[in-house]
């Protein structure tokens, strides 16, 4: 009888100081999800590093674009009430950037768009790393009192760089341009092997990458900022074109708006019809439709002293003529100067005010090109042919894709949006259609749903370093005829 109480006690207290606490520790561990490469080719497995330059054999190369919010550490101390489901240890910078290194290094990608970059992080500890895996890397902070920032790093052996703008929104005498968000775009060049030698072969491709303004109230501010960038790919495309050449185009970063929002839509569509619009419907993040006053947009969305037009382009400056889009009178400074201008008269005022579509540019000739309103319609347009990687809806259960979470709200907010590649509609010998320049999507890597994400505790985690997850893609690109 002794005998039996004392294995009865010793299962007991074997149980209570064995059996309950692995339990517990067990499942508080975070559920490891893996997320899983989804195929769009049928040639096409999982994606693989690539080991050299591309083979100028190829008629075609595959590259991959990983596209990233990394979650800048200043950003978690000045919202720590973001982060109150997160374990202190999975908010530590250290475990959080050796979380993020192994994710790079596991994928590998030829492009990487990172947001939220923390100045002294990047160049401590990101760039000397990057550089090592054979990264050229640009880096743009914010500007203000922000510390962190934007960057793009291409693998040198794949891409040689041909133009580099770094893009600051702030501009002081632009009142709706108060924040301080930025955004890079680059120019690239497909790097090829030919008899040993690297040459550059590809057509060019575009790549830019921003962080837009978070606040949901402030579409407006959205729209202006991501038009300036819009406007610089733009500007690009032009060049190459002038050179005969088709440019592809790759737009990565966090629009701090929701799919299918306007923001979304002028992106995906090329046009937005805004004027009327409640400033907080832009971007989709938040209903604010309960609360007045509500602040609406209206035509002009800003003056044409930023000089870009409503469909998102650079204003063309003509000497000596008037502008065939605007319909204003454009005079140069030089220009003015030769026509023997006493060089007082052309410089503006300090006490001026400035008074968008008044004292923002020179009087006009015409009563029609008075009229700013008029010259600048009620809708927003682009001509670029954009389209996003992932559908926003996860296969089979129907449920939306997650790219950010946070004690505050899921959303899909991160984007890479590229040039597809379509059927030109001329009938070939064999009966197809054939395709028109652009990138074929050939894979991605699957994102989450809310629900799972929970299921590990949220973000950041044991997993996942970020309140954001990476964005990856794999592309085909057309190359040029040996």
């Amino acid at each position: 009888m002794r005998g039996c109480l004392s294995k009865v006690a010793m299962i007991v207290t074997l149980w209570i100081y064995v059996i309950f606490p692995l339990i517990r520790y067990l499942s508080r561990r975070p559920t490891v999800i893996w997320r899983a490469w989804e195929s769009l080719d049928e040639d096409v497995g999982a994606v693989e590093p690539i080991g050299g330059p591309f083979p100028s054999t190829k008629t075609t190369l595959d590259f991959t674009v990983m596209s990233y919010n990394i979650l800048a550490q200043d950003l978690i101390e000045l919202n720590q009430e973001l982060y109150t489901h997160c374990p202190l240890e999975v908010l530590d910078w250290k475990y959080r950037c050796c979380l993020f290194l192994n994710e790079l290094k596991k994928w590998s990608p030829d492009i990487l768009c990172l947001q939220e970059v923390q100045q002294n992080h990047y160049y401590e500890e990101l760039h000397p790393v990057l550089a090592q895996m054979g990264y050229t890397c640009i880096y743009k902070q914010r500007t203000g009192t922000k510390t962190d920032g934007c960057a793009i790093c291409y693998k040198s052996r794949h891409f040689t760089e041909i133009t580099v703008k770094l893009l600051e929104f702030f501009q002081p005498e632009t009142e709706l341009l108060n924040r301080h968000n930025v955004g890079i775009v680059l120019l690239l060049r497909p790097v090829a092997t030919l008899a040993s030698e690297a040459k550059a072969c590809g057509p060019p491709l575009c790549v830019a990458n921003t962080h837009l303004l978070f606040n949901p109230r402030r579409g407006d501010v959205k729209l202006a900022q991501l038009a300036i960038v819009i406007a610089e790919i733009d500007c690009l495309i032009k060049s190459c074109r002038a050179k005969r050449e088709h440019c592809n185009v790759i737009l990565c970063g966090d629009f701090n708006s929701v799919p299918n929002s306007p923001l979304y839509q002028l992106i995906t569509v090329g046009e937005l019809y805004y004027h009327g619009m409640q400033a907080w419907m832009v971007s989709g993040q938040k209903d604010f439709s309960h609360q007045t006053p509500c602040h609406r947009l209206f035509a002009p969305l800003w003056p044409s002293s930023l000089g870009i037009t409503d469909h998102c382009q650079y204003t063309p400056v003509q000497e000596d003529q008037e502008s065939p889009r605007s319909g204003k009178y454009q005079y140069s400074h030089d220009l003015m100067l030769k026509r023997r201008f006493y060089p007082a008269a052309c410089v503006r005022p300090l006490d001026l005010p400035l008074i968008p579509g008044v004292t923002d540019h020179t009087a006009d000739l015409s009563r029609k090109s008075l009229s700013h309103t008029e010259s600048f319609r009620k809708a927003l347009y682009h001509r670029l042919d954009l389209k996003s990687v992932y559908e926003h809806v996860l296969p089979g259960s129907g449920k939306p894709e997650v790219t950010t979470l946070n004690s505050d709200v899921g959303a899909t907010v991160d984007y890479i949006f590229y040039s597809p590649k379509r059927t030109s509609g001329r009938k070939l010998k064999d009966g197809g259609e054939c395709a028109s320049n652009g990138l074929k999507l050939m894979g991605r890597l699957s994102l989450l749903s809310e629900e799972v994400l929970w299921s590990m505790n949220g973000l950041p985690n044991h997993v996942f370093p970020s309140d954001h997850l990476s964005l990856l893609a794999q592309f085909q690109m057309q190359l040029h005829p040996a």
